[in-house]
């Protein structure tokens, strides 16, 4: 996919994997709508990149947001062209003591919302034969101690993804998973590797413009 002129919307854009990605897919000429729920990180992002850059506050714990944002980007520039959902939130604890609280809101950030706004942005991306989705998932999916929420919503959304690549995969649209790694990020502060790194990875991703029945890396 050429991204010059793209609409792409990438959520958890305010730090980590989601800022280098936007900034990457700027300078690839791609229109980027930024979304997290750190309003003045994103105005600062969108001020860095410059006019065309869009900057939208949403909590994605709450799935009406992810519907809302989706609605918004679409208003704003006509089209989603490209998105990348990148939001993230770990919740840590033993797996016999997490909360309903805790376990609904690592299942809305990191499995629901980035779902619920595939399937709002997605048939549009048929009708017009082409798009990319892709969605951040995790190696440790499989399960970890002390991280079964975050593992749990993280295979589900790895899950789901693939659910949606049988089903509009052969409409011209490319979805795909993406597993960054051990990534140096507010969430991993001991990650081996740097966010723009992981970042080109991905944007090396979308730009080819393929779906993957395997996790890419």
């Amino acid at each position: 996919m050429d991204l010059n002129g793209k609409i792409c919307l990438v959520t958890g854009a305010s730090s980590g994997i989601g800022y280098e990605l936007a900034l990457q897919l700027a300078e690839s000429g791609a229109t980027v709508a930024l979304s997290a729920r750190r309003s003045e990180e994103l105005d600062a992002l969108s001020a860095r990149i410059g006019p065309e850059a869009t900057a939208h506050p949403f909590d994605l714990s709450d799935p009406a947001h992810a519907l809302q944002l989706a609605d918004d980007v679409v208003a704003a520039h006509g089209r989603v062209d490209v998105l990348a959902s990148v939001a993230g939130s770990k919740v840590s604890g033993p797996t016999v003591a997490l909360s309903l609280d805790d376990l609904d809101s690592s299942f809305q950030v990191n499995a629901i919302s980035p779902m619920a706004l595939a399937g709002r942005l997605a048939p549009a991306m048929v009708e017009r034969g082409e798009g990319v989705i892709a969605t951040v998932t995790t190696s440790i999916s499989g399960g970890r101690r002390d991280l079964g929420a975050y593992a749990g919503a993280k295979a589900a959304l790895a899950s789901m993804t693939q659910s949606l690549r049988q089903e509009i995969g052969g409409k011209g649209v490319a979805v795909f998973a993406f597993d960054p790694g051990w990534v140096r990020t507010g969430m991993s502060p001991d990650g081996k590797e740097e966010p723009q790194d992981a970042a080109a990875r991905l944007l090396a991703h979308i730009a080819a413009g393929r779906g993957s029945r395997e996790v890419l890396v």
